[in-house]
């Protein structure tokens, strides 16, 4: 019951219904809570399904309300998200209470269907998170940079990096006519007084390592070869030896060279990794190919062997049921035969009078047996064949034979669950003999009821 409604939830944390519309956002967890409640203590089903409804139109009605505060407050989340990049809510507490505050009357608007009292909410709200981004900006990051910048400008000439110093005074310049320039886009601002800050700490390395090396009265040479002795190392990790007769930018072109040439062998590589790539990627198709055929004759034999293993065992219940019918029929009694699937019961011990298609009483436990067959193929259909001798003219043989097998017939019916349309009767007079009509035992084995079961395999 509950995997739905928490489907929907996560769907509507993902459209930010928690943020554009609280209320309905709020009844909805409300209601699931509820019923959630419920459930646990074993209440009715009927309530808690009328709760988890009610919390399903919360939600929806919350994720409507988002989808219009996307595209109304578009450039207000933008204000929003860059104000909470530069941490605006510690730095300029004021102005980000005010702009959280027009959001939410924003907001409470949208979700109350007033958009134009929305868009005017979210207008002032919008000028407030700027303000308050471009105040933490100059609060926290120009004031501090600001700060460094003045330790370097009172060293004046005592500064041993002027330059590197005055790049980043420069860059500084620049961050604060972007801030006055462009009071709604501080990115690139923000930008600038980063890279002053690295051109400082820049500033500072340079500084302080010239200072020692003033320090410990280092001549020019010292430092050029100190600086050579840096790149040797370089070349070492790359496997080249430097020359400097021609200068530390002789040894940078050597370096540079080797760097131009492992990065063509590298691209060499990637391209040879790329193809090899693909290569396995067609060795991969293959062999899902193949593992997918392999797969699928694995379970084409398993249906194979099921299906055999079900036939075996369906003959061997077969099996049984015959043994059982041919178990309980003595050899006076008849004979049990198979035509192909049929059972053909040849009941040799059930005999007319000379010319009559009367059953003797004294036959009737024998057609019992008979009856009872039929248990072991619920549902088959019957066919009782009465046969005669050759004595007397064919058209009589004929007509005594059909008379005999419907008296089985009706025997049959009346006394067993088959009913009349599964079971019919024929008769073929002499036409089917089983025996040689010369002699009186064939005579006899002629003058026969053949009852043909023939199972249901449906």
């Amino acid at each position: 019951m509950f995997q739905d409604i928490e489907k929907l939830v996560r769907q509507a944390k993902d459209k930010r219904a928690n943020l554009f519309a609280p209320d309905a956002f709020g009844d909805a967890m409300a209601s699931y809570q509820e019923a959630l409640d419920d459930f646990n203590r074993g209440k009715n089903l009927k309530g808690i399904r009328k709760d988890l409804k009610k919390a399903e139109v919360y939600l929806n009605r919350a994720m409507e309300v988002s989808v219009t505060a996307e595209l109304t407050f578009k450039t207000l989340m933008k204000a929003r998200e860059d104000a909470a990049a530069v941490d605006a809510n510690q730095h300029s507490v004021k102005l980000a209470n005010q702009a959280n505050s027009t959001f939410n009357r924003a907001v409470k608007s949208l979700e109350g269907g007033d958009v134009d009292e929305a868009r005017e909410y979210a207008d002032k709200a919008e000028i407030l998170y700027r303000e308050a981004e471009l105040d933490t900006i100059k609060k926290s990051y120009l004031s501090k940079t600001r700060e460094k910048v003045a330790v370097y400008e009172d060293l004046g000439r005592r500064n041993n990096a002027p330059k590197t110093f005055s790049k980043a005074a420069r860059l500084l310049d620049l961050a604060e006519k972007e801030l006055d320039r462009n009071r709604y886009n501080n990115a690139e601002a923000l930008a600038l007084v980063k890279q002053a800050e690295y051109e400082l700490a820049h500033t500072d390395y340079i500084h302080t390592r010239v200072g020692k090396l003033i320090e410990a009265e280092y001549s020019f040479e010292d430092v050029i070869i100190n600086m050579e002795m840096q790149l040797v190392k370089i070349g070492e990790g790359l496997g080249i030896e430097l020359m400097f007769d021609r200068g530390v930018s002789g040894a940078t072109w050597q370096i540079l060279d080797a760097v131009q040439g492992m990065k063509g062998d590298a691209e060499a590589k990637d391209r040879e990794i790329a193809l090899l790539k693909s290569k396995i990627a067609g060795l991969e198709t293959k062999v899902a190919s193949l593992s997918k055929l392999e797969k699928d004759l694995i379970a084409r034999k398993r249906e194979a062997e099921d299906a055999l293993k079900s036939q075996k065992e369906a003959q061997r219940l077969n099996d049984q049921k015959i043994k059982r019918i041919r178990d309980a029929f003595t050899p006076d009694e008849g004979k049990v035969l198979m035509d192909g699937e049929n059972i053909i019961i040849r009941l040799y011990g059930l005999s007319f009078s000379s010319g009559k298609a009367v059953i003797d009483y004294k036959y009737f436990g024998l057609l019992a047996k008979v009856r009872d067959t039929f248990k072991e193929f619920p549902d088959c259909n019957v066919i009782i064949e009465g046969h005669t001798d050759s004595l007397g003219s064919e058209k009589v043989n004929k007509r005594l034979s059909k008379e005999r097998a419907d008296s089985v017939r009706h025997y049959l019916i009346a006394n067993s669950l088959v009913t009349d349309k599964q079971i019919v009767a024929v008769g073929y007079g002499e036409s089917k003999p089983v025996a040689s009509n010369k002699t009186s035992e064939g005579r006899a084995s002629n003058r026969r009821i053949d009852v043909v079961i023939i199972p249901n395999r449906g």
